[in-house]
């Protein structure tokens, strides 16, 4: 079997470390597509047979008009519930309605039942599929999913198509008992559901079009639904191509169902009524339908796709739309109807789906939130209610003749294709735009285009001797791409070309037999070193070899600059030089490592002797090259002997300061067995960010047993950290009454507060893990907000989200306020010896400060905690700061710094008094006098601008310093102190322009030196 996964992975395009994942839910889609459809054969059936197909337009109005506020309602289900948990209900329902609509059956298979039976199951399939896909892309980012989810959906063709042969083998008995396949294939899924949530592997999401997404769904509720569609019409009258896509997809619902109807009337008359053989027709008519699309997606389309491009790609349903209603109005007969249901459904699900899915690369990621908005609550609706008006007022004056619903059908089909036509040039144009504002991959450029024409040729000709930089580039790159004969006639002017990077291009993706000796001679000597080695590598791929290369090559790795060195890297990527590869990953150069690392990517792992060195460049110094290493693991299996050494190096990442450090930790953690992710667990014990980020990934790794313990841990620290927010709330109320207000006391409850943060952010981990899909980070925003209302929100959305064992105690952390103290007295003696056993240092110095006395270094971390620089720190990180920090005395009246001295320290006020003052024009203004637990200074340190005030201490007075080189090393470490000192400065700036518009001079801000 072992042998077989490489295989398989690069057959369906997905990567070996994916294709669990991927097998997993496609085989669910398998389950429930068996399922829904082999039930469908069996209720369309029986419509079709009591109700009639002269019922079909009437059926389209009421469906469009049920299914409409049912999914507004669905997706209020899941955005209180979850995903999971809806999907479940959703699936709990279908069970229900399933053995309902067999009930009825038995009872009365009469045509309203019948009727009713259909929309009811139309309904819940649409919901169904819908709850599906949003389950689906919980366990997939952007970049998996356009790998996989063809791959997945190719796995609901199969169901479908095991449907066609599961309904031959019931029909033949009864159709009635196809309805039982819906009931036991939705209690399966609900199991399924369960079974998959604990072991498929959660990514992190860090995409904009999620987030818009997320931000819509915000808009949308505290903005109601007139103002979202407000919203969305602005796009639809502001811009042609939201237009001309709205109007494609209405001519092709519009399509559709006439289709749907003109085969029904044709299935029905050839089977003269027959419900078991109208039964069987059906199935067997969606068998073969998706076999064409399982072999139009899997095959014909990724070919499609790359040759024709999109553009051409949308105009291949429309036009065998036509073809299909053409034959019909020729011959309405049965063979005639099978050639329009079969392709035609076949190629849009197979080929058209697909090259609309890779329409949204032309718009811009926040349309489209809009656009689906306007698709769901417009065009399914409208199209369905506009279609059934149609066809009813066409049965009223044609008699229901087929030839003539055939024309009928033609001319849609006509529209169809000029409305993708209009798409076609409006999306080129669009692509284009993308590509003069850089915000297009040269993939989806070619995908987009397919072959160019003679004129997009030209087009891009001009954007490479007429572009700025970036454009001109890419559009050299694409012109290779897509069309290597005019790259080739560029070929001199490129070589000649004072822009080094095109020099690059036109050996790097010029055909190597185009290139003469003479150009590779004088590319050798070439001053940029990048031009040299694209040189040495078509050389080598000449047949015969170009001689020189070798000797380019000997000079690029022997030179001393470290640009020929990475040069030379990335040329050994392409000749096959693993040794090159290997020895560059120990270079003592970041750039060097960091050019190996991406000839790793190139090579695909396959570097021999290169193992020893990638793990080393896991733990680099160099963020880059820790990242780009950790970033390889992924897809990387060490050797045996090295596999401790590995997981270590990911576990140390899991450590790092570095947020995307430990999320790419987790993540190739997560592909490694569970005995590996286990070595994570001690880091569950400490403090920092380790223990958060040990948790989500856990949560994350789709690892029942893991999950469990990371459950467990996760409720034993919320019941404690909710026992010390109590605790909190008693101490804080003391002091309000006068009581408890020493520093140790106060020292105790800032050791509580910190602790109690510091379990929310490990239940914040969890939740991220959970529930990141569903734009989480902007739940996070709003239970981190200062602002009541968001935070409000935040909250009630939190809770929804679940689960509760989590989401009801994390939600009493992050609102503090909510803890009222169930005792006015203060802590006993008791419970502050209890806290002096705490696992939690900080917690046990506190409550030994209060029985025993203070500690050393106790009043200065209060000091620097209640700072607004300091103040979102933990004491752990303040203990580390206030070790780079000295204690200066300064006597009454002794000068702290001076105006227009050269700033280089930052000032934290202990104890005393110190005046900022301006002097000037013999007067001497007081800006402000800054007591214990503020910060001076702290603008010079950053700007190395002179002193803008002086300042003096009014009393005696003690600080602590904090010089600039050490202040650099904690911004470093800690970047959310660089993010308060940005708030700060930002808030002055306010001030100052409120003080202008006022007109009042601008005067330098307290703290300001």
């Amino acid at each position: 079997m072992s042998a077989v996964l490489p295989f398989l992975a690069k057959f369906l395009h997905v990567r070996r470390s994916e294709l669990d994942r991927t097998l997993q839910v496609a085989g669910f889609a398998m389950v429930l597509g068996w399922a829904m459809y082999t039930a469908f054969n069996g209720v369309q059936a029986i419509f079709l047979t009591k109700s009639g197909p002269q019922a079909y337009p009437l059926f389209f109005i009421i469906l469009a008009l049920a299914v409409w506020p049912m999914v507004a309602l669905q997706g209020a289900l899941t955005r209180r519930i979850g995903v999971t948990r809806a999907f479940r209900v959703i699936l709990a329902l279908n069970v229900v309605a399933a053995i309902g609509v067999f009930i009825a059956y038995e009872v009365d298979e009469s045509p309203a039942v019948a009727f009713t039976a259909y929309v009811i199951y139309s309904v819940a399939f649409e919901l169904v599929m819908l709850q599906f896909w949003l389950f689906v892309t919980q366990h997939f980012n952007l970049l998996e999913g356009k790998r996989i989810f063809p791959v997945i959906a190719a796995g609901s063709s199969i169901g479908y198509i095991l449907s066609g042969v599961t309904t031959t083998a019931i029909a033949i008995f009864a159709t009635e008992p196809l309805i039982f396949v819906w009931a036991i294939g939705s209690a399966v899924s609900i199991y399924v559901t369960s079974w998959l949530e604990k072991r498929l592997y959660r990514p992190a999401f860090d995409d904009d079009a999620e987030q818009f997404f997320a931000d819509e769904h915000v808009a949308r509720s505290r903005h109601g639904f007139g103002t979202a569609v407000r919203a969305a019409v602005q796009y639809l009258t502001g811009s042609r191509l939201v237009l001309a896509l709205i109007l494609l997809a209405l001519v092709l619902q519009v399509a559709s169902r006439v289709g749907d109807y003109l085969v029904a009337v044709i299935f029905v008359n050839a089977t003269h009524g027959d419900l078991q053989a109208l039964t069987i027709l059906l199935g067997n008519a969606w068998l073969a339908s998706y076999v064409v699309q399982l072999v139009v997606s899997l095959v014909i389309a990724p070919i499609a796709l790359e040759k024709l491009g999109v553009k051409n790609s949308i105009l291949a349903l429309p036009v065998f739309t036509l073809v299909g209603f053409t034959l019909m109005a020729v011959s309405p007969v049965l063979i005639t109807s099978l050639f329009l249901f079969i392709v035609r459904n076949g190629l849009q699900t197979g080929l058209d789906d697909p090259a609309e899915n890779v329409l949204g690369s032309a718009l811009p990621a926040q349309i489209g939130p809009k656009l689906k908005f306007l698709l769901d609550n417009l065009v399914l609706p409208g199209g369905a209610v506009l279609s059934g008006v149609g066809l009813v007022v066409t049965q009223r004056m044609t008699a229901g003749s087929l030839e003539v619903l055939a024309v009928i059908g033609m001319l849609v089909a006509c529209f169809f294709i000029l409305a993708a036509l209009r798409v076609r040039g409006l999306y080129v144009g669009a692509i284009y735009e993308r590509l003069r504002t850089h915000a297009i991959s040269l993939s989806d450029f070619q995908q987009a285009l397919g072959a160019p024409t003679p004129e997009q040729i030209a087009e891009l000709q001009g954007f490479i001797r007429q572009g700025d930089d970036k454009v001109r580039d890419f559009a050299a790159a694409a012109l290779g791409k897509l069309a290597p004969d005019a790259f080739a006639s560029m070929l001199p002017e490129l070589t000649a070309s004072e822009d080094a990077m095109l020099r690059r291009l036109a050996f790097q993706m010029a055909p190597p037999e185009v290139i003469s000796a003479d150009q590779l001679g004088a590319a050798a000597f070439d001053p940029d070193p990048w031009v040299r080695a694209a040189a040495a590598v078509a050389g080598t791929s000449k047949r015969p070899p170009w001689e020189g290369s070798p000797a380019v090559l000997d000079r690029l790795v022997d030179a001393n600059d470290v640009q020929h060195r990475a040069a030379a890297v990335w040329a050994a990527s392409f000749v096959g030089d693993h040794k090159r590869v290997a020895m560059a990953l120990a270079d003592p150069e970041p750039r060097v490592r960091l050019e190996g690392l991406r000839s790793f990517a190139k090579m695909k792992a396959g570097v021999p002797g290169s193992a020893a060195a990638l793990i080393a460049c896991m733990r680099d110094p160099e963020r880059d090259v820790k990242r780009a290493a950790l970033r390889e693991a992924t897809r990387w299996s060490s050797p045996p002997e090295l596999e401790a050494d590995f997981v270590a190096a990911l576990v140390e990442g899991l450590a790092s300061g570095d947020r995307e450090v430990r999320r790419l930790a987790a993540e190739a953690l997560a592909a490694q067995p569970a005995a590996a992710l286990a070595q994570t667990l001690p880091l569950l014990q400490g403090r920092g960010d380790a223990a958060p980020a040990t948790i989500e990934a856990l949560v994350r790794s789709g690892r029942p047993e893991l999950f469990e313990h990371a459950r467990g841990h996760l409720e034993h620290q919320m019941t404690e950290g909710v026992h010390l927010a109590r605790l909190g709330a008693r101490l804080s109320a003391a002091h309000h009454r006068g009581e408890n207000g020493s520093a140790q006391h106060v020292f105790l409850h800032v050791a509580l507060d910190d602790y109690v943060d510091f379990v929310a952010e490990s239940g914040l981990a969890a939740m991220r893990a959970l529930h990141g899909k569903r734009g989480f980070a902007t739940v996070e925003r709003g239970v981190r907000s200062i602002e009541p209302g968001a935070k409000a929100e935040g909250l009630e959305t939190l809770l929804n989200f679940g689960p509760g064992w989590l989401a009801a105690p994390l939600a009493q952390l992050l609102d503090r306020e909510s803890f009222d103290p169930t005792t006015t007295r203060g802590l006993s003696k008791a419970e502050l010896e209890a806290l002096e056993k705490h696992p939690d240092r900080w917690v046990q110095e506190g409550a030994r400060a209060v029985l025993v006395g203070p500690g050393p270094g106790m009043k200065e971390l209060i000091a620097l905690k209640q700072v607004p620089l300091f103040s979102d720190l933990t004491l752990e990180q303040l203990a580390s700061i206030d070790r780079l920090m000295v204690t200066r005395h300064y006597m009454k009246g002794e000068l702290v710094f001076r105006e227009g001295d050269v700033g280089s320290e930052l000032y934290v006020v202990l104890e005393g008094e110190i005046r900022i003052h301006l002097d000037g024009a013999g007067r001497d203004v007081t800006i402000a006098r800054l007591g214990p637990n503020t910060v001076v200074g702290e603008m010079a340190v950053f700007d190395e601008q002179p002193r803008s005030a002086s300042a003096e201490a009014t009393v005696d007075t003690t600080v602590r310093v904090l010089r600039k080189d050490r202040l650099q090393v904690i911004v470093h470490e800690h970047p959310e102190v660089l993010l308060e000192f940005v708030k700060n400065l930002s808030q002055r700036i306010r001030q100052m322009d409120a003080r202008i518009e006022g007109g009042a001079p601008p005067l330098p801000q307290a703290g300001e030196g």
